[in-house]
């Protein structure tokens, strides 16, 4: 259900693991459809161009992506013909820690930070009317196109002398870098404006890792990614996970050769409410 979606988003996080005796840095490959209803989490040994080909392995040509500027992604992206889109969270965050950073150019950074709320107040006005997605990209080339022309302006005119060096220029390079990508989400209402769904379901990974620690071995970390996808799409769905695997477990343990599609979450909830959707949490839009 995550690689046949049209839109999917892509993080990564990182997780020691017990391999041949010793702990090695390893990784938790996360991610999350488009619709916001499936999480999937994945453990590769690696961070590599090669672990993130085998993750997104079996996406169509033309699917949308929502990443950080991770290069490890270059090789899927590239051999899959995915189409990039860069995380509007990601880029604001520079701008944040520059002003955080003593800089002396707090007025100027104070201004593009605003304009980016603006598209952000934008989104979740689209969202609180409850708009289709043609409504959506609408809005968004009415309004949002304008915010982003007037935000150029001020990356490519700051008014003062920029440092590449210095956090403001650093900033101010990465969102120019990455603009194509960046302002992608223009193109169609169901295009996110940043990866901050797939940072929110990494959240209970990460708090988590900071009791557990560790994984005992490779096979520890494969079942621990299992649960966790299991676990993170009940709760998008307002599934309760322990009454989804009682039933689950048992169907499988009398009959595994009838394990199909329609024993994942979603579908076993609609299977067993006469084809209702369970009621979906939305983690869009972000509320930056």
């Amino acid at each position: 259900q995550y690689l046949t979606s049209k839109v999917k988003h892509a993080d990564e996080t990182p997780v020691m693991v017990k391999v041949g005796g010793k702990l090695r840095d390893c990784r938790m490959w996360t991610g999350l459809g488009g619709d916001g209803r499936t999480a999937v989490f994945v453990y590769n040994r690696h961070r590599s161009g090669a672990a993130a080909l085998s993750f997104l392995e079996g996406s169509s040509p033309g699917d949308y992506l929502m990443i950080d500027d991770c290069p490890s992604y270059n090789k899927p992206v590239k051999a899959l013909k995915l189409i990039v889109l860069r995380c509007m969270a990601h880029i604001r965050r520079k701008f944040v820690e520059a002003y955080d950073n003593g800089s002396s150019h707090k007025d100027y950074l104070k201004k593009i930070l605003i304009k980016i709320s603006q598209l952000y107040r934008i989104e979740r006005f689209a969202d609180k009317k409850g708009f289709t997605e043609e409504q959506r990209t609408e809005l968004r080339q009415k309004l949002s196109s304008v915010v982003l022309t007037e935000i150029k302006d001020h990356l490519l005119n700051p008014g003062f002398v920029v440092l590449p060096q210095s956090s403001v220029g650093k900033a101010i390079n990465y969102f120019l870098n990455n603009w194509d990508e960046a302002v992608r989400f223009l193109e169609n209402g169901a295009l996110p404006i940043d990866n901050t769904p797939n940072e929110q379901i990494i959240r209970p990974f990460t708090i988590g890792r900071n009791n557990w620690m560790q994984a005992g071995s490779e096979n520890g970390a494969r079942r621990m990614a299992i649960l966790y996808t299991i676990i993170t799409t009940c709760k998008l769905n307002n599934i309760n996970p322990e009454d989804y695997l009682k039933d689950v477990l048992m169907i499988l343990s009398v009959r595994p050769e009838n394990a199909d599609v329609t024993d994942l979450p979603v579908n076993w909830y609609k299977k067993n409410n006469g084809g209702e959707d369970p009621l979906h949490t939305p983690l869009y839009p972000s509320k930056n």
